[in-house]
């Protein structure tokens, strides 16, 4: 006899009313700081919410934050063979921080060197620089044989490069988006969380012809990490039996409904014809987990990993 615990229906009665009301109020607002900063070009402050207004949150839209848009600009559509430029997405997203990828430098397979990469990592720590994020824990990979941790990723992708074709070639290959994210996630270090951001970054479409490196959309599968997990919880009072795509996907297909039934204005994207563009399941990821986030520091419960602090206002930053 299964002891698994049958998948519930995710219907309306699903959701808390309240919270799911509170969900999209934050999805608007959030996005419409983004507006008012960035496109109505609006002094600070752009919220009357004192927790949106002082703390960080990422952007609705995942492709508006600058680190998306460096991935996108910096590594995938820069001129290189594109092993290379899966083998810097996979890089840059363990490290974390875009400054510390321009400072080592674009990492050419044929000519990559583990120990150079430890040395770059240590001259950026030594300047009294952060190498790696502080907005999700990156393991100090002990089992690389150092402690320090810049060795151990340094060694961590070295081992990765030494059969990096073939573990393109794999990826490539993949079947569905659940298996090309198994790939991504099978090498030491990598994980659900961070293969997931990588899947969603090869799926971009990218200049010139508009394809992805990855033949599948955002709204195809999303991997639930453990912020967006938390928010679900949020959403729906429980963990027991729920099914965390079903879900997503539920706010995915209800957002505009929502929307109207709430009396909410989501100021929503635009592409080039002039139409919205919908949240995909990548972005609605993304907000349970911004939303689990705001509910803690509203609550008293939590707090943000950085204050926001005003500056120049561009399409990409928040």
């Amino acid at each position: 006899m299964s002891n698994t615990v049958p998948r519930a229906t995710v219907g309306r009665d699903t959701f808390d009313p309240a919270r799911l009301a509170e969900f999209w109020w934050f999805v608007c607002e959030r996005q419409a700081i983004w507006h008012r900063r960035c496109v109505e070009r609006q002094p600070p402050p752009w919220t009357d919410d004192p927790v949106l207004r002082g703390t960080r949150f990422t952007n609705v839209y995942r492709e508006l934050d600058p680190g998306t848009c460096y991935t996108i600009l910096e590594i995938l559509e820069r001129d290189a063979p594109e092993p290379d430029r899966v083998f810097n997405v996979m890089l840059y997203r363990l490290i974390g921080r875009a400054q510390t990828h321009a400072a080592l430098g674009f990492q050419e397979l044929a000519r990559f060197d583990a120990g150079r990469l430890a040395t770059g990592l240590q001259a950026i720590r030594a300047s009294g620089a952060p190498p790696f994020t502080a907005a999700y824990t990156v393991s100090a990979y002990r089992s690389m044989g150092s402690a320090d941790k810049c060795e151990n990723v340094a060694r961590l992708f070295g081992r990765l490069a030494e059969d990096f074709t073939g573990f393109h070639a794999r990826l490539i290959a993949a079947a569905s988006p659940s298996a090309a994210h198994g790939v991504l996630g099978s090498p030491y270090g990598l994980g659900n969380f961070l293969a997931y951001q990588v899947f969603v970054d090869l799926t971009y479409p990218l200049a010139p012809d508009g394809r992805g490196v990855l033949p599948f959309s955002q709204d195809d599968w999303a991997s639930a990490g453990p912020g967006a997990r938390r928010g679900i919880a949020a959403l729906t009072g429980s963990r027991e039996g729920i099914d965390d795509l079903a879900v997503m996907r539920r706010l995915r297909d209800e957002q505009q409904a929502e929307f109207d039934r709430l009396g909410l204005c989501f100021r929503a994207l635009r592409d080039a014809s002039g139409g919205p563009v919908p949240l995909t399941l990548a972005n609605i990821q993304n907000c349970l987990c911004e939303f689990h986030k705001y509910v803690k520091i509203r609550a008293g419960t939590g707090r943000g990993r950085r204050r926001f602090e005003a500056g120049p206002a561009t399409a990409a930053a928040r």
